[in-house]
Parts: C-alpha cells; sequence; structure tokens
C-alpha cells in the first residue's frame, strides 16, 4: 500500500512538472516559433516527447533528493 501511494504521488508530481514545462513551452512556442504545419509535426513529434522525459527525470531526481535528505 505504501509502495502504491509513492508511485501514485510520484506520478502526480511528474504530471505537475509536464504540465509546467509544457505551460513554458508553449509560451515560448507562440512568442518565437513561427505558426506552420512543419512546426506543429516538430511540437508533437520531438518537443512534447522530450518534455515528457525531462519531467520524468526531473521528478526521479526529486523524490531521490528528498529520499536523501
Amino acid at each position: 500500500m505504501k509502495r502504491l501511494l509513492e508511485r501514485l504521488i510520484y506520478l502526480v508530481f511528474t504530471m505537475f512538472i509536464f504540465l509546467v514545462l509544457w505551460k513554458g513551452t508553449a509560451y515560448l512556442w507562440e512568442a518565437y516559433v513561427p505558426w506552420n504545419f512543419k512546426t506543429d509535426m516538430a511540437m508533437l513529434f520531438i518537443v512534447t516527447p522530450t518534455l515528457l522525459g525531462l519531467s520524468f527525470i526531473l521528478s526521479s531526481l526529486a523524490f531521490q533528493y528528498t529520499k536523501d535528505s
């Protein structure tokens, strides 16, 4: 039960990090990247998986830091 709760908190924290990264990227994307089909596909297939991976990495580093301290 404790392990399940820990994983649930980890996933919620990861989703929170992903949403923050997504909002920041969307803000910068709208400001600096021209809108067309190629840039939308780049966002979908390159940037989104990168943000997802980065959110999992940041979440695991945060949990490792809290466990060590």
